[in-house]
This record gives C-alpha cells, sequence and structure tokens, in this order.
C-alpha cells in the first residue's frame, strides 16, 4: 500500500512539474500571450509586436524583451526541432530561418523571408505558367495572364507580351495614322476623331446651300439661322464674326440662373462676378457684366480678376492662369539640408566640404571649430542613434534605415506605408521596415509594379454618351466605335454587363431608352412619360431596376428594366439632383445636388437612411461615381475645379487633383483600377488620372470634339460584382416592389417591400393595395420604427364594402326625400366627373409637343438637325429647341417652358 501512495505521488509530482515548466515557458515565448494575436509577441510592458520582429537582431520593444537572450536561444532551438509541417501551415511558404510566409509570395519578385529563400533562383525557375497564362521569354517562370497580351501595357519584365501583336483595323474600320481604329463613317465629318487628325486630311469640299446654310469651313455647314445668333457654332467662330450688336439679351435659362453664351451651360446667379470663370468662355466674368470685382477675404484676386483660394497664394505651384499669385512672395529663410550642408547661421549655407578644412567660409568662423573638426561622435555609443549615425567634419547626424523615419532626431521608427494612399492599388500589409502589397480575387499584381493590381479578365472599354451618339472606346486596343446612332440628346447612360444591355436618357425626347449594347439600332423606350430633364442614371445589375434624377421635377425615381413598377423613391429637399450611383450588394446610393445647398447625399436604395455626407467644400458637384474595392465616393466639382473622394460614410475625405487649367468643367467620372476617367466640356474630350494622386493626367480621345462628351462609364465585368438577390425567391415575399435594404450592421435587414405609386402599403408589410385616395405611402418592413407610423394608415379595410347610410328619422317623408337627394347629387357628380376627364384629354392631346426646360443645361441639343441632314445624310431628325424659336422674342417671367 506504501509503495502505491509512493507512486502516485511522485507521478503527481512530475505532472506538477510539467505544468509549472510549460506555465514559464510560454511567459517566456510569449507566443500566444493574452491581449495579442497568434501571429504576435507580447513584450514585457504588454505591447504587441508582429512574432517575426522578435530576435532580428533590433529592439522592438521598448524594454528589449523581444532581444532577449533566453528567449531567442529557446525560440532557436523551437525552430529547429520543430517538423516544417508542423510549423507552417499548408498554404504557407517556411523560409529558411522559420519563418511562414503565404504560399504565394513565393517567386513573386518580392523578398518576404530574411534570407531571400522564397526567391530560390532554382525554385521559381522551375515554375510552369499555366494554360490561361503567357510564358514571358526573358525570365523563366515568369507568368502574365493571357488578356495582358497586347494590351498596349507591357507586363513582362522584358515586354515580350507586347512583341509580336501586329494588330490592325477591322476591313469596315479606317486606320489612323497613330495606329487607332475608328468607324469609316467618321472620315471628314470636321470631327478629329483619330486624335491626330488624319481622318480629316484629304477630304472633299462641301458646297453648302447659299438660301439656308453657312459655310464654317471648306467641309462644314450649319444652319443660316444659326448665323449671329449670339451662340458660336462653327469651330472657329466664324458664324458670331462681324455680327451687329444685339438690341436683346434671350434668356434659354431659369430666371434664378444665369445663361452662358454658348447657350448650353446655365450657372448660379449668385456665381455672376465671383471672380472664378463658370461659362466655358468665362462670359460670366467679362466687364460687360461685373464692375470693381473682388474677392472674398479668404481669396487671393489674380491679374485677369478671377479669385483663388488665399491658402494656395505663394505656395510655389501658379494657380493664377497668369501665374501672379507666385509674383513677389518673397523668400523664406532657408533650411540648410544637413547630410550635404553646413549651417553658418541665418540661413546662410555652404557645401561639407568647405568645413574643417583650414579656410573661413562663415562670416564668423563657424565652419573651423578647434575642438570639433577631427572628432567621431559616432564613436561614442553610436551617437544615440537607434540606427545610423554619420559623422561629418565638425559634427554628426542621425539617419535611419529604409523604411524607417526619424521622430526626435534620434529615434527610428517603421514608416506604416499603408496609411499612406495610394501605396498599394488594393491591400496592404505593413511590416518593419518595408510593406506588401495584395489583391482581391480577379486582380492580380503588375509585374513591372508590384504594388499596382490588374483585372485578370476582360477588356475595359469606355462608354460615353456624346449626345448625337453613344461611343464605346477600347482601352487597349485603340478602337472607337459607335454603339448607337441617331440619338437626339443622349446624356445619362448606364449598363448591366451580364446581359449586356444599355440604358441611356434623352433629355430632348424625355425619354428613357434601352438597347442591347451590340445593336444599338435595336432600342425600345422604358420611360416614356412625366420625365423632365433626367441628368443621373444608374442600374441596379442585381435586383433589375434603374434609378435616376430628374432635375426638373426634383425627384429620385426608380422602375424594373420594362419601366413597370414605377416609383418616386426621394422628393423632398432636392433642388438640382444630378449624378447617382449604385452599390446594390450593400443596398446603398448616392447623389450629388448643385442647388444653392450643394451637397451629396447617400441613401437606401429603399430611400431610408437618407443622409448627407458632403456638406462643405463643394459648389457644383456634377459627376460621381463608387470605386467598389477601396469602397470610395468620388465626385468633380466644375466650380472649384477638383476631383475629391471620401468613404461611404463621407470621412476620409481627399482632393486627388486640383488644376482649374486641366478640369476647366468637368461633368462626369468613372474609375477602374488605378484611375479615374472624366468628361470635360470646355475641352470636348475624355481625360483620365491617377485615382489617388491625380498625376499623370492624360487624354483618353481628341480634344475640341464637336460635340460635349457627357456621362461615361467603364464598361467591365469587375464593375458589376456578383452579388446575391435576395428577393429572387417568391420575390422576396413582397407583392410588388421588392428592393435591397441598406447594410448599416451585420444585423439590418435584407430586403425591403414598397410599393409603386398609386398603391400603398397594408400593415402587414408586404402586400400593396390600391390607394383610394391616390396618395403612395412608402413602406419598409426593414424599420420597426416606420412600422407603427404606416400601421396608422392602414386601419381602413381595402377590399370595396359598399357603404351603409343610415338616416335616422321619424317621418318617413322626410327618409324618402332624402335619398332623392342622393341619388340626384350622384348622378350630378358622375356627369360632372365625366366632363372633366373630357376637358382634360383635350388638354393633353394639344400639349403632347410641349418641352419642359426646368433644368436647361442642355439647351442647344436639337437644332443642330440642319446640319446633320447635310453632313450626316438618313440621320434621325428630333424635334427642334431654343434655336429655332429664337427668332421671336421669348417674354414672360419664365422662359424655360416651350410650346
Amino acid at each position: 500500500m506504501a509503495v502505491l501512495l509512493t507512486k502516485i505521488v511522485v507521478k503527481w509530482t512530475l505532472l506538477l512539474s510539467y505544468f509549472v515548466y510549460i506555465s514559464w515557458a510560454s511567459s517566456e515565448l510569449s507566443e500566444e500571450p493574452v491581449g495579442c494575436s497568434l501571429r504576435q509577441f507580447r513584450c514585457t510592458n504588454s505591447k504587441c509586436i508582429p512574432l517575426t520582429w522578435t530576435c532580428d537582431g533590433e529592439k522592438d520593444c521598448e524594454d528589449g524583451s523581444d532581444e532577449n537572450p533566453k528567449t531567442c536561444i529557446k525560440t532557436a532551438q523551437k525552430v529547429l526541432l520543430t517538423p516544417a509541417k508542423a510549423s507552417c501551415a499548408k498554404n504557407e511558404f517556411r523560409c529558411g530561418n522559420g519563418r511562414c510566409i503565404p504560399a504565394r509570395w513565393q517567386c513573386d519578385n518580392e523578398k518576404d523571408c530574411n534570407d531571400g529563400s522564397d526567391e530560390d533562383p532554382h525554385l521559381c525557375q522551375q515554375k510552369v505558367c499555366g494554360a490561361d497564362e503567357f510564358t514571358c521569354r526573358a525570365a523563366p517562370g515568369e507568368c502574365v495572364p493571357l488578356t495582358w497580351m497586347c494590351d498596349d501595357n507591357p507586363d513582362c519584365s522584358d515586354g515580350s507580351d507586347e512583341k509580336s501583336c501586329n494588330e490592325t483595323c477591322r476591313s469596315d474600320e479606317f486606320t489612323c495614322g497613330n495606329g487607332k481604329c475608328i468607324q469609316k463613317k467618321w472620315i471628314c465629318d470636321a470631327d478629329d476623331d483619330c486624335g491626330d487628325n488624319s481622318d480629316e486630311e484629304n477630304c472633299p469640299t462641301v458646297t453648302c446651300k447659299k438660301d439656308t446654310e453657312f459655310q464654317c469651313t471648306d467641309r462644314y455647314c450649319i444652319s443660316s439661322n444659326w448665323r449671329c445668333d449670339g451662340d458660336a457654332d462653327c469651330a472657329n467662330g466664324k458664324d458670331e464674326q462681324g455680327c451687329p450688336k444685339p438690341t436683346q439679351t434671350l434668356s434659354f435659362c431659369p430666371s434664378q440662373e444665369f445663361g452662358c453664351s454658348d447657350r448650353l451651360t446655365c450657372i448660379h446667379r449668385a456665381w455672376l462676378c465671383d471672380g472664378t470663370k463658370d461659362c466655358p468662355d468665362g462670359g460670366d466674368e467679362s466687364a460687360a457684366h461685373c464692375q470693381n470685382v473682388t474677392c472674398r477675404p479668404d481669396q487671393f484676386q489674380c491679374n485677369d480678376r478671377s479669385c483663388i483660394a488665399g491658402r494656395l497664394h505663394c505656395n510655389g505651384h501658379p494657380e493664377c492662369a497668369d501665374g501672379s499669385d507666385e509674383v513677389n512672395c518673397g523668400f523664406l529663410t532657408p533650411k540648410c539640408y544637413q547630410k550635404t550642408q553646413f549651417d553658418c547661421g541665418g540661413g546662410n549655407c555652404i557645401a561639407l566640404a568647405q568645413v574643417c578644412d583650414g579656410k573661413q567660409d562663415c562670416p564668423e568662423g563657424e565652419d573651423e571649430p578647434r575642438d570639433l573638426c577631427g572628432k567621431n561622435e559616432c564613436a561614442d555609443n553610436n551617437g544615440g542613434c537607434s540606427q545610423k549615425c554619420v559623422d561629418t567634419p565638425a559634427s554628426y547626424y542621425c539617419d535611419c534605415n529604409q523604411g524607417y523615419k526619424l521622430v526626435d532626431n534620434k529615434t527610428c521608427k517603421d514608416i506604416n506605408e499603408c496609411e499612406i494612399p495610394g501605396s498599394c492599388s488594393q491591400m496592404c500589409i505593413n511590416d518593419k521596415g518595408t510593406f506588401k502589397c495584395e489583391c482581391q480575387h480577379g486582380y492580380m499584381r503588375d509585374p513591372r509594379d508590384l504594388t499596382r493590381c490588374k483585372a485578370t479578365e476582360g477588356h475595359a472599354s469606355l462608354l460615353f454618351a456624346r449626345r448625337r451618339d453613344i461611343r464605346k472606346i477600347s482601352l487597349d486596343h485603340h478602337e472607337m466605335t459607335s454603339i448607337v446612332n441617331e440619338t437626339c440628346s443622349a446624356t445619362a447612360l448606364d449598363f448591366v454587363f451580364r446581359t449586356g444591355m444599355i440604358f441611356w436618357s434623352d433629355v430632348t425626347d424625355q425619354k428613357i431608352y434601352k438597347a442591347p449594347i451590340d445593336e444599338g439600332s435595336e432600342r425600345s423606350v422604358v420611360i416614356s412619360n412625366d420625365i423632365t430633364t433626367t441628368d443621373g442614371l444608374a442600374v441596379d445589375w442585381i435586383y433589375n431596376h434603374i434609378y435616376w434624377t430628374d432635375t426638373g421635377k426634383n425627384t429620385i425615381e426608380l422602375a424594373n428594366f420594362e419601366g413597370q413598377m414605377r416609383k418616386v423613391l426621394i422628393k423632398d429637399d432636392l433642388e438640382e439632383p444630378r449624378a447617382i450611383a449604385l452599390n446594390p450588394i450593400e443596398g446603398w446610393m448616392f447623389w450629388t445636388d448643385w442647388g444653392y445647398d450643394p451637397k451629396i447625399e447617400r441613401a437606401g436604395m429603399d430611400g431610408s437612411h437618407r443622409q448627407t455626407i458632403v456638406s462643405f467644400e463643394v459648389k457644383w458637384p456634377n459627376g460621381l461615381t463608387l470605386d467598389l474595392v477601396k469602397k470610395r465616393v468620388y465626385w468633380v466639382d466644375a466650380k472649384l475645379n477638383t476631383i475629391s473622394s471620401c468613404d461611404y460614410n463621407g470621412r476620409s475625405r481627399r482632393v486627388i487633383l486640383f488644376s482649374p487649367d486641366t478640369l476647366r468643367h468637368p461633368f462626369s467620372i468613372t474609375t477602374f483600377e488605378d484611375w479615374v476617367y472624366w468628361t470635360d466640356w470646355d475641352k470636348f474630350a475624355v481625360f483620365k488620372a491617377n485615382k489617388f494622386t491625380g498625376k499623370d493626367v492624360q487624354a483618353v480621345t481628341a480634344t475640341e470634339m464637336i460635340q460635349n462628351p457627357m456621362v461615361i462609364h467603364v464598361y467591365h465585368p469587375y464593375r458589376q460584382p456578383d452579388g446575391e438577390n435576395h428577393c429572387q425567391a417568391v420575390n422576396g415575399h413582397c407583392s410588388h416592389l421588392c428592393l435591397p435594404a441598406p447594410q448599416i450592421n451585420q444585423n439590418s435587414p435584407l430586403i425591403s417591400c414598397a410599393c409603386p405609386e398609386g398603391l400603398r402599403m397594408l400593415s402587414d408589410g408586404l402586400t400593396c393595395v390600391q390607394d383610394t385616395d391616390n396618395v403612395t405611402t412608402p413602406y419598409s418592413v426593414t424599420h420597426s420604427d416606420l412600422t407603427k407610423q404606416f400601421q396608422t394608415h392602414t386601419d381602413v379595410e381595402t377590399t370595396s364594402i359598399p357603404t351603409k347610410v343610415v338616416i335616422e328619422s321619424d317621418d318617413t317623408s322626410s327618409g324618402t326625400i332624402a335619398i332623392i337627394v342622393i341619388v340626384v347629387t350622384g348622378i350630378v357628380f358622375l356627369l360632372m366627373s365625366g366632363l372633366i376627364y373630357i376637358v382634360y384629354r383635350n388638354y393633353v392631346h394639344r400639349n403632347l409637343t410641349s418641352m419642359n426646360f426646368d433644368n436647361p443645361v442642355y439647351r442647344k441639343t436639337t437644332e443642330d438637325q440642319f446640319s446633320l441632314e447635310k453632313n450626316y445624310p438618313n440621320t434621325r431628325v428630333c424635334p427642334s429647341t431654343v434655336g429655332e424659336e429664337a427668332q421671336q422674342p421669348l417674354t414672360g417671367a419664365n422662359h424655360h417652358d416651350i410650346v
């Protein structure tokens, strides 16, 4: 018995000792400490650092616990004794020093292991490219997607993916002198479609009709009615030369707006003579309108009387067109560059080579200190520097390794490159002294620039409306084609990539159309009534709805792809809604409003949770687009001459590009990969720039096109990523409209039921019935607070039940008389209703041809018909607008309603 008890005591003692040892070892190694993640090391002062920073010879913990010799010896022994399979996961690569990195980082031309074992040339050269990849010729194992071949961007290190392409234009296309391809019908149309004007060379002379046409050039005619109308219709302005001074100025804008001389642009009257040129020709700032123009106290006035922000004065970059903001700025006391210069005091700098050379170069001889010349301060404790100590002839300075920065002239701190916008296209991983970029699914890092991500599938194109047509430009094959022709004034557009369908609005026809993108002539009308000026249009490619802004009615509306189930989503507190963009995956929509209280707003795609996200430093927000990868909003401001961005909540706001010269009158914007693309009315062209820095501004199309480029979109499958349609199953149990609900948090409902116009929601939040009062009551099944509100409107029975009239009277004759009175009154009511209906039908019939220009931003849109019939035979005839009616004076308080 005693022997048995002894054995039990020994076993428990050994087990207890083992647990004590394990606890001590865990505290020493701190591989899985409380408060730090599995991949972090916990310092003695509780600070967490990456586990890979331990035992690397640098003290990352202030107390140096990460370089404790005991800890490092145990860690090294563990790495040597632990099998490779146990130390790294299956999808990881084990470096020679035991560090684990993602397997995809191996052979990516970046050394992620400290010993470089992940880029071992013997292993990397054995890599075989896949069937959907191109094998670069110079570097063994270097692969790029086949879709990157012949895209005019060399991706292989030797550029072999762009060699032997020999691309030629189709037989129905014209080959420009610069290699671009355009449609043959664009030859000799007085429009530089090629960009090098090769399509307008050696063209025959056009003879204009003497009585009805005016000859701008030897190849372009306009209507004689346009001569001396105050609008330069010829590119050279010849039609307005030698004209008598007009005795009366015709207004084509609402009374609260100022009409520019291009008869196309309207601006707020508050912007007249404010020092900023808002009209394309600057007519709003001309001396004829402005007297003694002065700028605000916070602005600087240029010599041409224009105003710029005061913070831009003397900033080293000319912002005024004449450069007057950088004149007479004076000079600040320069700071000597300590790595190559010595400071004598008072801003006087000399070269380090002149220090301690036995000659006095500073006024007081500061460059020849006897007690410091020849002394090496770095020999004593490295000069107190945490990393590098650099000795100079009379002093020394501390420096840091690459990826670090000085924080107090002696201590180096790791630079978090991930906090710098544009360090990586998409995902960024910070590491000590460096950083790593990664791409989301469907994208791949550019071998020539590993911080950039490129799409691995598809070929991106640009779709943009150009009033008379809608064009597509291939971004990698230099090809421009027309996909929809003979439009009157195509303005806003969007597409459904999954079905290849394009939707667009025509502000002259006051309709919304759709057509297959490859068969633009097979168009059909989606919305044909009760719209005025649709500046913005967006497609919900998941739930199959279109959303649009109406600047004339000041509403945001939606309908399905067939134009049915139409609903006014937002109608209150809208002044001038313009651009609109959707994110159906998260259930949000965003739009701009350039009214007197300009702003950018967002709301759920069911109209709920409306809020303003941008309300300051915004004046004329025209175009707006979403970056679904980085989850940011981009917009252009035509008055502030800026491209800006923020996150979905309006935070982290940045100005990407400010340039009064480059951004003269931006109208629409879109983004893809690392670029933003925009249209400019003043320059009649499409441009692009880096979306992080605003640099590398380039013209995508030829400048000075005849027609203004309107709304623009990048056409690519990744602009419309796949998402789950939560309404697909039994329409979400909704009787009519099933809309995505905004995803505010993880508990947010996924869908919301709504009723089309003329219907109202029952208390169940699912069923719509006829609204007897003809008042639409929106309803969302996603918000309990709204449920109570709408339940108060559903107390009335929805079925048609005859009303029982009870007449209490002691006299039978009185009851009989009452019944007769009721019957007679009903007959009279029916007769009056019929008469009113006939009058209404007659009125509607007489006004079918009326046009409403509540927001006359696109005034001169359809009178170009005369010129088109001459220069473009067999084109569609569009109704005339202001230009032809302008022969008669427009009188009355409001000139923008023309019948």
